[in-house]
């Protein structure tokens, strides 16, 4: 049984599985690895042979690598055309770097010019987002290795070389097959799912809802809303509009239905007595069981449990036929996969994504260009106080610390993680430099395996990601002979700097509140969810495919309030933090408890349960405008009552009326503990 201190390989096998679902990271490491290796050993020949330092060389293998890792377009055809851009782009900014490395005062307005426009372009979308990040690297790189016009061929010719190896290795040689991501993803969500039976077989187990625990499952039920949305955009790509890709929406969202309804029935079996506590739990890592091995041999098993459940004796046996049906509906979703065919051989994606980014608005994006730009000039007079000759170092940490961070909660957690991956980095570089130091195939090793980390980690852990580049810098001085203590200490002042500049100028200037930000998006949603309740119970009312994709509207929204809030999570553990975290906790309960309601048939209702569902309904959308208003200061008058118990315990919709109507009040007694944003604007984005 979980939840009594055994080790559960499985368990920790599935984590490992989720954790890259898709294995993005994976290939993007093992691109940005393998065109490193391969640029390095062309491009050392090539420069010994030209009689030019090698360290030239490496522009191109930087701009190469990162060229790799922040591409990052919806559909393989605009990564292609990004990707082939990189190198002119890059060569540009390069040339631009050489002309006025001579020219102080023009050459640092010139890289305040360019981090404007670097952060400005990100408004449209990830082109922009990485053509200008490119831009602002290779003028970078231009003035921090000193280019003049007579290394300038080299420059050009290493970047060309390494960018064709990049576009070689992340087009032909790692392919990136939409089908092959979309049956990972699918098998990463029976993982996930599996995951989430187990968590709440412990939590019955145990028989109480610890905290730690109750965390832990809204965090797997989170991931399967990720994993179900993933494989919705996945769909878009290998079979939009066919019928297996309408039958493989069917199946994910309903396995996403069974689960929630599951959890929602099981977690309050925590008062029972332990023998049916015990019961439920055995029903539930039989069909976990199922779920992640697949195939009639596991089905059986838990079919049989299932049955043992239902048949159980006791004063419970209405509820535990009820959490019986519940299981058998998850095993019937679990149907075998729908196998996808593109009406051609050539992959396409849909002319008309069903869901676009909206586009932030000018004023929104001037106020963070004009944020990153002042942090930028004030890090270059700082960083050049601190030692002339390493202050692009505070100037990189200081614009660094705005990229894909849009507020100052986001600023500042980035600022943090960069300071201590960097101290961490250091410290770990220091060892390795001095026991790897003088074998040259040893660092070079070392050197290609901290690109990896770095770049795998890049995504998901900052901290990690800068503390395995500065362990490779300390690597690659060493193997360039030009390793010092005092120069990683130096790299450790200039990003102080950097990243104290970047996070005041957050905090000062132009502030983008996170907290408000959050809640703009929870307003949003909650009147998507008060329009939504208006029209379940209605007759006719939306059909199924309608319900389908109001209900891909509302995780869609979900997913930017859960995107701010882990942008803001990871730094210092703030008050202001955690009552982020416990208000995200309660709004994602709320449509937690939305998404099987909203999904009944109302025509499955007789007459007089249909009206009177309906009417309950309409008083849960005024309640979640009410909660909307509240949100956003617009009105502190007192929430409409709550639902009276319900009559029929038998409905279905009574029963889902209910829990939304719990999650609401207990959103309300949150956002009541919570303090308001204090100065600062949320994020406006044109719609």
């Amino acid at each position: 049984m979980p939840g009594r201190g055994g080790f559960d390989a499985a368990q920790l096998a599935d984590a490992v599985i989720i954790a890259d679902a898709e294995l993005v990271r994976l290939r993007q490491a093992a691109r940005v690895t393998l065109t490193a290796i391969v640029a390095a050993a062309l491009l050392h020949r090539l420069a010994a042979a030209l009689g030019q330092p090698t360290s030239i060389a490496l522009v191109g293998i930087n701009v190469a690598m990162m060229g790799v890792a922040v591409v990052n377009d919806p559909t393989p055809r605009a990564q292609r055309i990004t990707t082939a851009l990189v190198p002119f782009v890059a060569g540009a900014a390069l040339v631009a770097g050489a002309l006025v490395s001579h020219q102080p005062g023009l050459r640092e307005v010139l890289f305040l010019a360019l981090a404007f426009v670097a952060v400005l372009v990100r408004r449209y979308g990830p082109r922009g987002l990485a053509l200008g990040q490119i831009a602002f690297l290779a003028y970078f790189f231009a003035l921090f290795f000193r280019a003049d016009l007579t290394r300038v061929p080299l420059m050009l010719t290493s970047v060309g070389i390494a960018s064709t190896l990049a576009y070689a290795a992340r087009f032909w040689v790692v392919r990136e097959r939409p089908e092959t991501r979309l049956s990972l993803r699918q098998a990463a969500l029976r993982r996930t799912i599996a995951v989430a039976l187990h968590q709440v077989a412990a939590i019955v187990v145990e028989g109480r809802e610890a905290p730690r625990r109750m965390r832990a499952l809204r965090r797997t039920l989170g991931a399967i809303n990720e994993s179900v949305l993933a494989i919705d955009e996945q769909i878009d790509r290998v079979d939009p509009s066919g019928p297996g890709g309408c039958a493989l929406r069917e199946q994910v969202f309903a396995l996403e239905l069974a689960v929630e309804e599951v959890a929602a029935a099981v977690v309050p079996t925590t008062a029972r007595d332990r023998t049916t506590r015990e019961a439920i739990a055995a029903a539930l890592l039989a069909v976990r069981q199922a779920v992640r091995a697949g195939g009639d041999a596991a089905v059986r098993p838990a079919i049989a449990a299932i049955d043992r459940l239902a048949r159980s004796d006791g004063r419970d046996v209405e509820l535990l036929a009820q959490i019986a049906a519940l299981l058998r509906s998850l095993l019937v979703a679990l149907r075998p996969d729908v196998h996808l065919a593109p009406a051609s051989g050539r992959l396409t994606a849909p002319a008309e994504p069903r869901a676009t980014t909206p586009r932030p608005t000018w004023r929104w994006s001037l106020r963070l260009a004009a944020q990153a730009t002042l942090a930028v000039g004030l890090a270059l007079a700082a960083g050049h106080a601190v030692a002339s000759s390493r202050a692009y170092w505070a100037v990189m940490a200081s614009f660094m610390v705005f990229s894909r961070a849009n507020t100052r909660g986001a600023v500042l957690v980035r600022a943090w993680q960069r300071l201590v991956g960097t101290l961490a980095g250091v410290i770990v570089g220091l060892l390795v430099a001095h026991a790897v130091q003088g074998h040259v195939y040893l660092e070079l090793v070392v050197l290609f395996g901290c690109m990896f980390v770095a770049y795998y980690t890049l995504q998901f852990a900052y901290a990690f990601m800068v503390a395995a580049f500065t362990t490779a810098i300390a690597v690659l001085y060493s193997l360039l002979g030009m390793f010092s203590t005092e120069l990683l200490y130096l790299r450790v002042v200039e990003t102080l700097v950097g990243v104290g500049v970047g996070g005041a100028v957050a905090m000062l200037v132009f502030p983008v509140s996170t907290r408000a930000t959050i809640r703009g998006h929870m307003v949003e949603g909650l009147h998507l969810l008060a329009g939504d309740l208006e029209a379940a119970f209605a007759v006719p009312g939306p059909d199924r495919p309608a319900r389908r994709e109001a209900a891909r509207a509302r995780d869609r929204k979900l997913r930017d309030v859960r995107s701010e809030v882990q942008g803001a999570a990871g730094g210092v553990p703030l008050r202001a933090t955690r009552e982020t975290a416990q208000l995200f906790f309660a709004f994602a309960a709320v449509f937690f408890h939305a998404r099987p309601l909203l999904m009944l048939d109302p025509r499955a209702l007789d007459e007089a349960a249909r009206a009177r569902a309906h009417a309950e309904a309409m008083h849960l959308a005024s309640r979640a405008r009410a909660l909307a208003d509240r949100l956003v200061g617009a009105s502190q008058l007192p929430l409409p009552a709550a639902l009276p118990p319900a009559e029929v315990a038998a409905d279905p919709a009574q029963r889902g009326l209910r829990r939304l109507d719990r999650a609401l009040s207990t959103l309300a007694r949150v956002l009541g503990q919570t303090r308001a944003p204090r100065g600062g604007r949320s994020r406006p984005i044109d719609h």
